[in-house]
């Protein structure tokens, strides 16, 4: 806390008014010096009062036209650091969801190759179960075939797992994501007391 107020302009206003009052208060004493002061000082007494009130009164003005000054800059400063926290996590959001649009588009490319491959193997083997019933081998075409089955049943549980899975962490990103914007705003200078407080 420095002893110089950051406004010079406040700075003047302060010492106009303690010079003020102390050319009032010792042309008051000079005057009251001057003439009968026994019979006249309740008078200089009270002219003395009135410019002490004033004078604080004064000075109240000028502290409080500072300290509106300041709140306007505290206020101005949160306000820009808010809309920087505000871009930061729009950024954020922009960036994770490009990256899950690319991993999505990633799982999609290879889960297609791989549902190709797959599709591929297991139609080769359903082939191979077909001509092995049709050239008298029906129990070894059986096993095949019901191999084959279980395979692209496996296959078709895991993806509808695998998707299930991402679409719940993807809904958890989103209630995070959520709950950063719905924060609420909390106010940050105090509230003035009423009088009667």
């Amino acid at each position: 806390m420095s002893i110089i107020p950051h406004s010079l302009g406040s700075l003047i206003r302060f010492l106009i008014g303690i010079f003020l009052l102390q050319g009032v208060t010792a042309l008051l004493v000079y005057t009251a010096l001057s003439t009968d002061w026994q019979t006249t000082w309740p008078l200089f007494a009270l002219l003395g009062g009135a410019v002490g009130v004033l004078v604080a009164l004064w000075f109240n003005t000028i502290a409080d036209a500072y300290r509106h000054r300041a709140t306007s800059r505290l206020s101005e400063r949160f306000s820009k650091e808010r809309e920087k926290i505000r871009v930061k996590a729009e950024q954020q959001r922009a960036k994770a969801g490009r990256s899950q649009e690319r991993l999505a588009a990633k799982a999609r490319r290879s889960s297609w190759g791989a549902s190709l491959k797959t599709g591929a193997v297991v139609g080769g083997t359903v082939g191979i179960g077909i001509t092995m019933m049709l050239t008298q081998f029906v129990t070894l075409g059986l096993v095949t075939l019901s191999a084959a089955g279980g395979a692209a049943l496996g296959y078709g549980v895991r993806a509808r797992q695998q998707r299930a899975i991402d679409n719940r962490r993807l809904a958890a990103e989103a209630r995070e994501l959520q709950a950063l914007e719905t924060v609420s705003e909390r106010r940050v200078l105090p509230r003035r007391r009423a009088a009667g407080d």
